[in-house]
């Protein structure tokens, strides 16, 4: 069963194939970035390649275990998933995304017709090959097409689930020229641009390097890991210098969206100096910023902010970009710049089975269990009138 995909006949033409090994057929990578590139300028996570370059660094111990369903011979849906252990118990093996960390975006890739229908389907196959197995599904997007009609399946179904969503990857529109950016901020981050930019000057000749694609690619991933290494990052070993696994993530990355016409990296030069830099994918109208970073010698310039300016300039001038997010989470620095965020969460469902309601209500306690039923939350509405 794990060398060879497993074909699962349902009801009504519908069938499920579950990979257990990380090969697939051309056809279904053609198939698969199909779906990536109508989810829209996010699918530009979700391609094939963005999944064999995370499975190929982190898939580690854990097993590949992607359910393809098919309606009347034509995929509907795929599902790219693992069996691997829990952060609680790393002997139990669970159904959990392909995420960690490193993941900036993820999402099951289904057609629009017969969505619901599909992760139906998947459900149902789940537990039917795996009935004593969770499912853990992190870092899907909120507002994504997926998210509430899979919430609305499982709200139908035995068994508990729960999910959890916060506030991520703020982002802001690009903006028409220099003055319309200077009105958004704030007054302190207006004066801090233009004093760091007088400094940076009088020190040197200041200029943005953008890279898309280069012979020299992994010397120029280099130059940006370094300048990330040379801040905080580096100090509490989250640089991606720090981690064999991560510079193998994103190295792979680079050369797959390079292929793609995906990839931006951008360095912020004083003279031949790199000051700070930043690791980006591109897709349709968005510039998604995955990694920054800057060299803290040059702390007294704001290196990190005089970058972004020049992203956005880029990104109007040059990239014909309409919206640059800033993957990952709030941090002070970037609510600086935008009040807009995007919302993205983990959903754990539970066996349907008094083991697996024993488990949710060891994790969550009784009040989200007993919130559930319609007499409780009737009772609850009548009581805060």
């Amino acid at each position: 069963m794990a060398n060879t995909p497993l074909t699962v006949e349902l009801s009504d033409q519908w069938e499920a194939t579950v990979y257990r090994q990380w090969s697939f057929s051309a056809e279904l990578v053609t198939r698969w970035n199909g779906l990536a590139s109508a989810y829209g300028d996010a699918g530009v996570f979700l391609t094939h390649g963005a999944f064999t370059c995370w499975w190929d660094s982190f898939g580690g111990a854990a097993e590949p275990l992607v359910t393809v369903i098919r309606h009347a011979g034509e995929v509907r849906g795929i599902f790219p998933c693992q069996l691997a252990p829990g952060k609680s118990s790393r002997r139990e093996l669970g159904i959990r995304s392909l995420t960690n960390s490193e993941s900036h975006c993820f999402d099951f890739l289904v057609e629009e017709q017969g969505r619901r229908e599909t992760l139906s389907r998947f459900l149902s196959t789940a537990q039917r090959l795996f009935p004593g197995k969770g499912i853990t599904i992190d870092k899907m997007p909120e507002g994504g097409p997926n998210t509430q009609l899979f919430l609305e399946v499982l709200a139908a179904r035995r068994g508990c689930f729960y999910d959890s969503f916060t506030p991520c990857a703020p982002w802001l529109q690009v903006p028409s020229c220099a003055s319309e950016l200077s009105g958004r901020l704030s007054g302190r981050l207006q004066k801090t641009l233009r004093q760091s930019r007088k400094r940076a000057q009088r020190e040197g000749h200041l200029s943005l390097q953008v890279v898309t694609g280069s012979d020299c690619l992994d010397a120029v991933l280099s130059e940006v890991f370094d300048a990330e290494y040379r801040s905080w990052k580096g100090r509490a070993g989250t640089a991606v210098k720090c981690r064999e696994d991560a510079d193998s993530f994103y190295r792979a990355l680079a050369r797959q969206a390079m292929q793609e016409q995906a990839l931006l990296l951008f360095l912020l030069r004083l003279d031949d100096r790199v000051t700070a830099a930043c690791f980006c994918l591109a897709r349709g109208k968005t510039l998604f910023v995955l990694k920054t970073g800057y060299d803290e010698g040059y702390r007294h310039l704001t290196p990190g902010i005089l970058l972004l300016e020049e992203v956005l300039s880029y990104c109007r001038d040059q990239g014909g970009f309409a919206l640059c997010d800033l993957r990952g989470v709030c941090e002070p620095w970037k609510m600086e710049w935008t009040d807009k965020t995007g919302s993205s969460g983990v959903i754990r469902v539970f066996p349907a089975s008094v083991a697996g309601t024993l488990e949710y209500l060891t994790s969550y306690g009784w009040k989200l269990y007993l919130k559930r039923f319609r007499v409780v939350r009737y009772c609850l509405e009548r009581f805060r009138q």
